[in-house]
């Protein structure tokens, strides 16, 4: 059996557009709305014939936009991503309930604990780095 995935909410960055997940998302929907037909999900191939990515699919998107941004890819993952959101979450307070909840992960789930919960090194000039970089 299946489960689904939670809803999530994503907010708008109004301060810069051009870098907020919320704009970005709404113009996927639009641009490829003539192209979805009846497709039910969100993240589609863009090569004909169009049709539902694949958890592979997704991960080798994610792996190039990694790549293209200068991780090592022989180290990190699409996977990493989840790894790395999810302590940074636990880092700056979320509750584990909420960090459980947008996981996907039901109440009594250790998977937070055992793989997920990284120590996070603070190091202000990486961020600082890369909200500079252009």
């Amino acid at each position: 059996m299946r489960t689904q995935q939670p809803r999530m909410f994503l907010p708008y960055f109004v301060e810069d557009q051009s870098i907020c997940p919320a704009k970005a998302l709404e113009e996927y929907i639009k641009i490829t709305h003539e192209i979805r037909g009846d497709i039910d999900y969100l993240l589609i191939t863009f090569k004909k014939p169009y049709k539902q990515a694949t958890a592979q699919t997704i991960s080798r998107w994610i792996k190039s936009v990694l790549c293209e941004s200068g991780i090592d890819t022989k180290e990190f993952k699409a996977h990493s991503t989840r790894h790395a959101s999810t302590s940074n979450a636990k880092y700056l307070g979320v509750s584990l309930d909420i960090i459980r909840k947008t996981a996907g992960w039901s109440k009594s789930s250790e998977n937070f604990a055992k793989f997920y919960n990284r120590p996070i090194e603070e190091d202000n000039n990486f961020a600082n780095y890369i909200l500079s970089a252009k």
